[in-house]
């Protein structure tokens, strides 16, 4: 069994943070989500902490820097010391300035205690695809590994070419940190047709 984590989930407001968060909890480790709206995951956050789980929702705005100082306050209050973050790096909504910065303060910490994770969500797997998306997480990914090389942080990417089910992609985000024998790098998920179908469907009566 793997020892538990405590987890920092950013943009967490969608069906694919909240079956990570689940997942997560499920098998005993820490959680904290951070979005602009954190009262859906509160609810979520609530229901699981009923169960005996150590999960919380906080408002976390990556356009705004007070925001993130705000939020970080929240993780040493409730989690402490992070040793995983999954974040879709403030890509969707063109915050990564935001994100490198939180990014920044949660790692330094991994890298002096010698191990960490931190996992980056291609926009895709919570609905969104601005341009440019891949070849800003491929650079910011690639940067990660060579500045954690020799550190015993890792660094992984989960990539989607569209949606894929919620709890399929929770699954898949929280093996890339709970598996201690062997390092997930570059996760590429491929949807099927049919989901992809349903999916532009559900896009379709969201826009009407």
């Amino acid at each position: 069994m793997s020892r538990a984590r405590a987890v920092v989930i950013t943009e967490a407001s969608s069906p694919v943070a909240y079956a990570t968060a689940s997942r997560l909890a499920a098998g005993g480790h820490s959680v904290l989500m951070g979005s602009p709206r954190p009262e859906a995951g509160e609810d979520l956050a609530a229901r699981l902490r009923s169960a005996g789980a150590s999960v919380f929702a906080a408002h976390l705005d990556l356009a705004d820097p007070l925001s993130i100082d705000d939020f970080l306050e929240s993780v040493d209050y409730l989690i402490g010391d992070v040793d995983a973050l999954i974040s879709s790096a403030g890509v969707a909504e063109r915050s990564w300035v935001g994100a490198q910065h939180l990014v920044t303060q949660l790692v330094s910490p991994m890298i002096d205690n010698g191990r960490g994770d931190v996992v980056l969500l291609s926009p895709e797997l919570s609905g969104a695809s601005p341009a440019g998306a891949d070849r800003m997480l491929d650079a910011w990914i690639r940067g990660l590994d060579a500045e954690f090389v020799g550190t015993g942080v890792r660094a992984s990417i989960v990539r989607s070419t569209g949606a894929v089910p919620a709890d399929d992609a929770g699954r898949l985000i929280a093996s890339t940190i709970v598996s201690s024998g062997m390092h997930l790098s570059v996760v590429d998920v491929i949807p099927s047709r049919r989901e992809s179908a349903v999916t532009d469907e559900v896009s379709r009566e969201m826009r009407r």
